[in-house]
């Protein structure tokens, strides 16, 4: 079964490898899961604050028919209405990376 990654689990992987981190393999799936908790809560956050309140509503009736919020769906809502929005999230997630890189190192 070749199921391909969403591009938060994707962005997770890329970071354990260019961090290094090596655990055994159940270890490394619970880091990997939580990582991506933070990746999402990051970026849900960032595209939350982006909205105003009518954006919100709406989100929130979306959620109602849909609540995976890594659905292309959503991800097509928050494009639709917030300006620059796929620009937000690279910068988003290169901030992260630079964090998360950076504690490493400490």
């Amino acid at each position: 079964m070749n199921e391909e990654k969403n591009p938060t689990e994707a962005f997770a992987d890329s970071l354990i490898q260019q961090a290094n981190i090596t655990l055994p393999e159940e270890e490394l799936e619970v880091y990997r899961n939580k990582l991506m908790q933070q990746i999402e809560k990051r970026l849900g956050l960032i595209s939350l604050d982006a909205l105003d309140d009518k954006g919100l509503e709406d989100y929130e009736k979306l959620l109602g028919e849909n609540p995976d919020p890594n659905d292309p769906q959503v991800r097509d809502f928050f494009s639709s209405r917030i300006e620059n929005y796929e620009e937000k999230i690279k910068e988003a997630l290169d901030n992260f990376k630079a964090e998360f890189l950076s504690a490493l190192n400490k």
